[in-house]
């Protein structure tokens, strides 16, 4: 049996899956590896929160990478080597 630490497979997540507060918001803190988000809606705006902003769950998202989709959710991480796949506007 392999052990999943150990081999070159993406992690792939589907952005259906993830859970949104109240607000719509979800924050991830991934290690360095790579990580993709496979998403059904379109991505509408992408950049770095420059200013301070609490999520409805209580997490501080200051300095992180934000991802909003046209479906209203928002997606906040600290990894700059995740990779959203999501269909055009």
């Amino acid at each position: 049996m392999s052990n999943f630490f150990e081999t070159d497979d993406e992690i792939i997540l589907q952005l259906a899956d993830l859970l949104p507060d109240d607000a719509g918001e979800v924050v991830l803190f991934a290690r360095d590896e790579p990580l993709k988000i496979e998403a059904n809606t379109p991505l509408i705006e992408t950049g770095i929160v420059e200013d301070s902003h609490i999520t409805a769950s209580g997490t501080e998202v200051n300095g992180l990478t934000y991802s909003q989709f046209a479906n209203g959710m928002t997606l906040y991480h600290d990894n700059d080597h995740i990779l959203i796949i999501a269909p055009d506007i």
